[in-house]
């Protein structure tokens, strides 16, 4: 079967038409084209369709089954430019409201003789900053990849696996008296204890797991997106009760960094949902082309 770039190549020269007259009707780059027919890129779905109409071939022709599967494994999730450039926003604005928290307190304790133990002094503080550290990781990871237009779901899947997973770690920082390593693992942990851990645990984890398969594994059942989605959903409720109940018996020490604490909170979730619903959508038309190709 002649591959995708083979087979542009050679409808754009029967076509008599150059790779810089082919990128002027498609308002891309000549290094673009060039990339395609090389096999390094693919064009997304739209453009293809764009491709296929100016040099008079199917779309069939030019795309199999399988390499519709690559065009969607490979290019960013997001491609559309004004939705990826909001996206970027998003993902700079997390990166900045989780950073400057960390730096605030990092000033805040300068003067002291040990500055991380004052940081760090419970494993409640520890965890947190574990959980904030991975967050910051994997948010800069999904920004610079954004940036670069490599956003693919792998590595968009990374990004959601470690916020899930560092939501999962947090979660033993709910117990509020926790003192010492030693109370975490072997003290008389109540069941309410328990139960105050394993409510955002378990879900988290759900998620973690599902985000794994769904984005780094590529498995294609409807499953694990639904997993997400009621993850990233739960994630946003649990939030906005926390926000909700905290205004309610104690209205004064409610904050603006409260209510930037929940926007934060639903601006990640609601992006992880819509990534994994254009995902899901893009997955579908390529099932449902491929459906077709087989009649």
């Amino acid at each position: 079967m002649v591959e995708f770039g083979e087979q542009l190549r050679r409808a754009r020269e029967e076509k008599g038409m150059t790779q810089q007259s082919l990128a002027e009707q498609l308002y891309v780059t000549r290094q673009s084209v060039s990339r395609w027919e090389c096999g390094d890129r693919y064009p997304d779905l739209l453009t293809t369709k764009k491709i296929s109409e100016i040099l008079e071939v199917s779309l069939d022709d030019l795309l199999s089954g399988k390499e519709m599967e690559k065009v969607v494994e490979r290019n960013p999730v997001i491609e559309n430019k004004v939705a990826n450039n909001i996206m970027i926003a998003l993902y700079a604005a997390v990166v900045l409201s989780m950073m400057v928290p960390v730096f605030d307190q990092l000033i805040r304790i300068t003067g002291t003789d040990n500055p991380i133990f004052s940081l760090l002094r419970f494993p409640n503080e520890q965890l947190l900053m574990i959980a904030t550290v991975i967050k910051i990781i994997c948010f800069i990871f999904g920004l610079v990849n954004a940036l670069r237009g490599m956003f693919s779901p792998k590595r968009m899947g990374v990004v959601i696996v470690g916020d899930f997973i560092a939501m999962s770690i947090s979660a033993f920082s709910c117990w509020p008296f926790l003192t010492s390593w030693h109370e975490l693992f072997l003290g008389g942990i109540g069941w309410q204890t328990i139960v105050v851990i394993l409510i955002p645990l378990i879900p988290n984890l759900i998620g973690a797991v599902a985000a794994c398969c769904y984005f780094l594994f590529g498995k294609k059942q409807t499953i694990w997106p639904i997993m997400i989605i009621l993850a990233g959903l739960f994630n946003i409720l649990i939030a906005v009760m926390g926000k909700i109940q905290l205004l309610y018996r104690y209205s004064e020490a409610f904050t603006l960094n409260h209510s930037l604490s929940l926007v934060l909170t639903i601006i990640i979730y609601g992006l992880f949902i819509f990534q994994t619903v254009t995902l899901l959508i893009k997955r579908k038309k390529v099932k449902t082309s491929g459906n077709k190709e087989n009649e």
